[in-house]
């Protein structure tokens, strides 16, 4: 049985890709020893994990130059090995984008292993190609440039939809390069997400408040003595799309009680190429609870408890902005 796998693992002479297979397969034995020590060599391991990885990448590269696979008649092995590469090469970045890396690199990495033996044709040392040769090097790489680019591209597209969530509520019929194909917009537009957490915040400091402590957060907004613009933001998720929007109100006194106009003004470049705003009015009224019996109602300044109601938000609106009343941010 041993001599049996000895027989089919050895390789048909010394200097071949099933040779360097066969010393990356030992490589890798090694590096897992190495590791499984108490406790583990880890110069050990750096070292026969290196040597795992050239002779993995060597054999592969050396076995798809023998033996190519091809996919609809393209050889795919200048891309398997470039995948190789890109992984080795690119492991050690962050997290956070070591895969972007990987593959915007993939195409470049794989047209480098495309060219490569056209300077060596059987030689030792390299030599330049002749010019028709040349010619379709340039070609190559120029195309698998373009590959990469469209990569990058498509990865700065998907950053620009997390970062400024509000672009995927416009239209893309005009683009001549980028199609909305797939994409949902969210289901509450990140302008009203802005305008219903100012109203939920003004409903923590308000509603069912005695009127003194109503007209103090009133007079707290007004004198900017609370910054309902940061004070609304910290409350969000931390995007840069934040930084576009303008919170804003304003305060209208009246008898039974205050007018306030919520507005979450754009002030970003949508592909309309206009700004607008949302608008939402509430009204802040007192009201008297009976919090006993009927038969013994405490004193009026005890009952007496600020109400506040909204409406809805408006639909996104462009032209000036109907500021009336005092103003506050």
């Amino acid at each position: 049985m041993l001599k049996y796998w000895i027989d089919r693992l050895r390789p048909p002479r010394p200097f071949c890709w099933e040779t360097l297979i066969l010393l990356s397969i030992f490589s890798w034995l090694l590096c897992a020893f190495s590791w499984l020590l108490v406790p583990p060599a880890m110069n050990a391991y750096h070292f026969t994990h290196t040597g795992f990885l050239i002779f993995f990448v060597l054999g592969t590269a050396w076995w798809q130059w023998e033996r190519p696979i091809k996919l609809f008649g393209i050889k795919i092995g200048p891309w398997i090995v470039g995948m190789l590469l890109s992984i080795i090469l690119l492991d050690d970045l962050p997290e956070n984008w070591r895969h972007q890396a990987m593959i915007v690199t993939w195409p470049l990495l794989t047209a480098s292993v495309r060219s490569l033996p056209k300077f060596f044709r059987g030689q030792l040392l390299p030599s330049w190609p002749t010019i028709s040769i040349r010619k379709e090097l340039t070609v190559m790489f120029v195309f698998h440039v373009l590959i990469s680019l469209w990569l990058q591209f498509g990865f700065l597209l998907n950053q620009w939809m997390i970062n400024y969530p509000s672009l995927l509520t416009e239209d893309f019929a005009r683009s001549s390069f980028a199609i909305a194909w797939g994409i949902q917009a969210p289901e509450i537009p990140p302008g009203n997400i802005m305008i219903n957490e100012m109203e939920a915040f003004l409903r923590e400091q308000i509603e069912g408040q005695q009127s003194p402590r109503a007209n103090q957060v009133i007079s707290g907004l007004l004198e900017n003595r609370i910054e309902i613009d940061k004070t609304v933001k910290k409350r969000l998720p931390d995007i840069e799309e934040n930084e576009l929007w303008k919170l804003r109100g304003t305060v209208i006194q009246r008898q039974a009680g205050y007018g306030i106009t919520l507005f979450a003004i754009f002030q970003g470049l949508p592909l309309a190429q206009e700004e607008y705003y949302l608008e939402k009015s509430c009204e802040i009224s007192r009201t008297f609870r009976q919090p006993g019996p009927a038969s013994s109602p405490p004193p009026t300044e005890a009952l007496e408890r600020a109400q506040m109601e909204c409406g809805p938000t408006s639909d996104r609106t462009s032209g000036p902005i109907p500021f009336q009343g005092q103003h506050f941010d």
